[in-house]
C-alpha cells in the first residue's frame, strides 16, 4: 500500500483546490499580479498570497506596499487582475503532473468536489478549457463564501451540502492558506506539491 492509498483509506468525499493544485495556473495568477501592480511601483511576493481570494491578496499587496487606495479603485485592480489572467488561460493552460490520470481513477470511486479561493468565472473557464467543467460537486469559489482560506468557509459549506462528516473527506491543498484551512475544518490533508499522483501515473491503480 502507498501513501496515497493509505491517505484516501475509508474516504468518501474528495476536496480539491484549483490553482496549483489541478492546474498549473500559479505562475499565470503570479504574472497577472505583477502585470497590474508593477506599474505602480509594487513588486509582488507571489507566495505570500498564494491560496487567498484575489480582493484579499490584492488588498495584502497594497498594505504591504504601504499603498492606500479607495474600495473603488481597489475593485478595478481586482477586475484587471481577473481580466488579465482569464486572457492567459484561454491561451495557455495545463494540467499538473499526474492529475490527469488520478482524477479520471478517482471520478468512478468517490464523489469529487472543489472548494477554491479563485473566482467562478475565472475557474470554470479553466475547468473548461482543461474539460473538466461538471466534475466537481458541488464547486464553491470565493464568490460562495463571506470568508475565503485561511478561513475554514469553503471546506465546511462542501461538507454541509454534500453531508459529509470530516473524517470521511480528504482534502488536496498546495498552499499555505489552504493547509489552514482545511486543519481549522477539521479536514485531513495531501499536500500536492508532494506530486502524489505520481504514485499513480503510469500504473493504472494507487494500489
Amino acid at each position: 500500500m502507498n501513501q496515497l492509498t493509505s491517505l484516501l483509506a475509508g474516504k468518501h468525499l474528495l476536496i480539491f483546490d484549483f490553482d496549483g493544485t489541478v492546474a498549473d495556473t500559479t505562475p499565470l495568477h503570479a504574472q497577472a499580479f505583477g502585470q497590474v501592480l508593477s506599474p505602480l511601483g509594487i513588486a509582488v511576493n507571489y507566495p505570500a498570497i498564494a491560496g487567498m481570494k484575489t480582493l484579499d491578496a490584492m488588498r495584502k499587496c497594497l498594505a504591504d506596499a504601504g499603498h492606500v487606495r479607495s474600495d473603488e479603485d481597489l475593485r478595478e485592480l481586482v477586475s484587471a487582475k481577473q481580466q488579465a489572467v482569464r486572457q492567459m488561460i484561454s491561451k495557455e493552460l495545463s494540467a499538473l503532473p499526474g492529475v490527469v490520470e488520478f482524477l479520471h481513477w478517482a471520478r468512478p470511486r468517490y464523489r469529487l468536489s472543489m472548494a477554491t479561493s479563485g473566482s467562478r468565472g475565472t475557474v470554470e473557464l479553466a475547468l473548461g478549457k482543461l474539460g473538466y467543467l461538471g466534475w466537481f460537486e458541488p464547486l464553491v469559489c470565493a464568490d460562495d463564501v463571506v470568508q475565503a482560506k485561511p478561513d475554514p468557509e469553503g471546506f465546511l459549506t462542501v461538507l454541509q451540502i454534500t453531508g459529509t462528516k470530516a473524517a470521511d473527506a480528504l482534502v488536496f491543498e498546495d498552499s499555505t492558506a489552504g493547509f489552514a484551512a482545511a486543519r481549522a475544518a477539521g479536514l485531513s490533508f495531501v499536500d500536492a506539491r508532494q506530486n502524489l499522483w505520481l504514485q499513480l501515473a503510469g500504473t493504472g491503480s494507487v494500489v
